[in-house]
């Protein structure tokens, strides 16, 4: 389960297109009607022009009132337990709900490994803050499809829930300097 605040913003810029060039359209309109001109349509058909605005205005209306809904649904997600993530060059910070508290993940000796992973319980909603305390990063992990910007003065939000046990790794997925090849992400899902 994935929610973006980008989604949003895209979203308004959206809205704002499609109330923008229909009131410009209608002042435009008013303005030719109110210098006294007159159109001269000789070909019209008014039940062609009906259809044409109609179907596609029902089509918009229902795609928007579908996109309300499954926006609404998304954001009320109040049993989330919120885990901070800071990105720094080059180790991970969290800050986790539970008796973990907060602390730093550095890379380890291992093969993918790091010296204190994040662990989170398997089927329990989770929403992730992302940022950074230096240059941008990524925190990327996909064998989730999850892939969140770390952009140092912006927190950005997912929302995620793991229905599968494990241990898995990812990367810092945007090049962050130096030491971008010694960020790596261990997530451990356990059971409760």
């Amino acid at each position: 389960m994935i929610f973006n605040l980008l989604y949003l913003e895209l979203l308004r810029y959206i809205f704002f297109v499609c109330t923008f060039i229909p009131m410009w359209v209608f002042m435009v309109l008013i303005y030719q009607i109110s210098l006294g001109g007159v159109v001269a349509l000789d070909h019209e058909n008014r039940i062609v022009e009906l259809v044409w605005t109609v179907i596609p205005t029902l089509i918009v209306g229902g795609l928007c009132f579908l996109n309300l809904q499954y926006l609404s649904n998304e954001s009320v997600i109040e049993s989330a337990k919120v885990v901070k993530i800071v990105g720094r060059q080059w180790y991970w910070s969290y800050e986790l709900p539970d008796e973990a508290g907060s602390y730093d993940s550095f890379m380890s000796d291992f093969v993918n490994g790091v010296d204190k992973p994040l662990r989170l319980n398997v089927n329990v909603p989770y929403h992730l803050l992302v940022t950074s305390a230096d240059v941008i990063h990524s925190f990327a992990l996909p064998e989730f499809n999850l892939k969140v910007d770390g952009i140092p003065g912006r927190i950005n939000q997912v929302f995620f829930c793991s229905d599968r046990l494990g241990v898995f790794v990812g990367y810092c997925s945007e090049l962050c300097g130096a030491g971008h090849a010694y960020m790596p992400i261990v997530m451990e899902v356990v059971n409760a």
